[in-house]
């Protein structure tokens, strides 16, 4: 188990927090009342900046909680494969995942944590073959909230990212002779039992994660899921292979609707002053008051209103009519058009 460390505060725990995430990919930690669970459920937005550092691009919140008839991970006993949080939003997973412990397991419930550089090292190693497929094969990669699509490791809105999925597809090769790495690297996973208060900080775009089945339904965590400006750090060597593959294959896929190529994680990066802009427009609708926007932003707040119209106006439109699913050929095509390259 690794030992937890206090928090020392907003002037100096950020840096020491993404030092920690840098080093081996995670950090336990037990913070002030400002950083308790109760908090990151009520202001789960405010919560990630006092851990990070950084104003959130979005943060997702989740309960984890045993529920009777509960099928997901999230809200059953059963024990959880190891996997990537991997809900995209502008193309890209959470880069972090924060667990903060309500109440532990009567029972088990340890946290599981798999290092993905490490893994990715050793099948570098023993099947280089393997390797280079998961850099250069897209496929469909299946989770309950949507299926990925792409290469295993790519730059997803320019952060090098590992995707992998809680239960192999049927039929895949190339998840199948991943799985086993992973099992033979069971060894070298890091078992977390968590109290009351501590808190779980995992660079989500590096790290697998699981846990082992509990007894006692009170176990109960506050997930939440952080996007970030920054990306956290990443091999060299992998991002430069990502970045050669994803540019190869934005060729080939030119002609496809934007909404294909940025599920393929190969979408155009939106520029800096649209997200900036972006991200004012969530503040106000999370309920920041217009007054404190226009006075940190230099915005007047008639703009503050036109972009928040905007905003939603565009929402509307993208979300008419049969929006799900709409592109599902194109991507297909898409796919089927990398396999032929």
């Amino acid at each position: 188990m690794s030992a937890r460390w206090i928090w020392p505060g907003a002037e100096r725990g950020p840096a020491r927090l993404l030092d920690e995430l840098a080093a081996r990919g995670f950090s336990v930690l037990r913070g002030d009342a400002s950083l308790a669970p109760e908090e990151a459920a009520r202001a789960p937005w405010s919560f990630a900046e006092r851990l990070l550092g950084s104003r959130p691009r979005l943060v997702e919140r989740q309960p984890i909680k045993a529920v009777p008839g509960g099928r997901s991970f999230a809200a059953s006993s059963a024990a959880a494969p190891l996997h990537t949080d991997s809900q995209s939003y502008a193309g890209a997973p959470p880069a972090v995942q924060i667990m903060a412990c309500v109440r532990p397991a009567e029972r088990g419930g340890e946290s599981l944590l798999l290092d993905g550089w490490a893994l990715l090292a050793a099948v570098e190693r023993a099947d280089p073959e393997l390797f280079r497929a998961l850099f250069t094969v897209y496929r469909r990669i299946p989770f309950v909230f949507g299926d990925v699509f792409g290469p295993t490791v790519s730059l997803r809105d320019g952060a090098l990212a590992l995707t992998h999925a809680p239960v192999a597809p049927p039929g895949d090769a190339i998840a199948a002779r991943l799985a086993r790495f992973v099992e033979a690297s069971r060894r070298e996973l890091s078992e977390l039992a968590l109290g009351p208060a501590d808190l779980l900080v995992v660079d989500n775009r590096r790290m697998l994660h699981g846990r082992r089945a509990f007894e006692g339904g009170a176990r109960e965590f506050v997930r939440l899921l952080v996007w970030m400006d920054a990306p956290l750090p990443s091999p060299p060597a992998y991002r430069a292979l990502a970045a050669q593959v994803a540019e190869a294959a934005a060729r080939r896929v030119a002609g496809a609707p934007e909404a294909t190529r940025r599920r393929l994680g190969l979408g155009a990066p939106a520029p800096p002053e649209a997200r900036r802009r972006l991200g004012v427009v969530l503040e106000m609708l999370r309920g920041v008051p217009p007054g404190v926007l226009a006075a940190r932003e230099r915005i007047p707040e008639p703009e503050l209103y036109r972009l928040r119209d905007a905003a939603l106006a565009a929402a509307e439109a993208a979300l008419a009519g049969d929006a799900a699913g709409a592109d599902d050929g194109a991507l297909a095509e898409a796919i089927a058009r990398m396999g032929r390259g």
